[in-house]
């Protein structure tokens, strides 16, 4: 339930009177984009017109449950486990536009040596920031404070090590 209103609390608040940075990327190289065995069709159906890459854990990727909700700024995608749910999301709605020539821009396109582990209201995340983008990978558990998936970081730093970008642009 928590989950379900936190997607519908980002989804609002995509439409409140913030920007969306406007980057014009150059042509991506489909050749290094295609996977050597097809994402399921939720997931690519699902991410199609996303406009910023999309982060999911490897062992997730072929994982045809998996709930994706998206539009051209922005993805969350959550997976099912017993007693667990894992959700990724990104965010790139800012409040300002910036050239692509801007020496802010090129700061705010490499990677973050900052990612936040944290743990609140029995859910763990890192958060982190890529590409000009805010990212979370989180884990929500059915039974926080017997779950060692919840109670100790060491199942969501695995996870988070084996990102991988499976659709949109960088």
């Amino acid at each position: 339930m928590r989950l379900l209103l936190t997607t519908l609390f980002l989804l609002s608040s995509l439409n409140a009177d913030s920007g969306i940075l406007d980057i014009k990327w150059p042509k991506p190289n489909l050749q290094q984009q295609k996977p050597s065995t097809p994402y399921p069709t939720v997931l690519t159906k699902g991410i199609k017109n996303t406009k910023l890459p999309i982060y999911i854990p490897s062992s997730f990727a072929y994982d045809e449950k998996m709930v994706v909700v998206a539009d051209k700024n922005f993805y969350t995608i959550s997976f099912l486990l017993q007693g667990a749910t894992v959700m990724v999301s990104g965010d790139r709605t800012f409040q300002q536009s910036i050239s692509t020539s801007n020496s802010d821009f090129q700061k705010m396109m490499k990677p973050s040596p900052t990612i936040e582990f944290m743990e609140e209201e029995g859910m763990r995340s890192a958060n982190f920031n890529r590409h000009g983008v805010n990212y979370e990978l989180s884990i929500e558990c059915d039974k926080p404070k017997e779950d060692a998936r919840c109670k100790e970081e060491d199942f969501l730093r695995k996870l988070y090590s084996k990102l991988i970008m499976v659709g949109g642009r960088p």
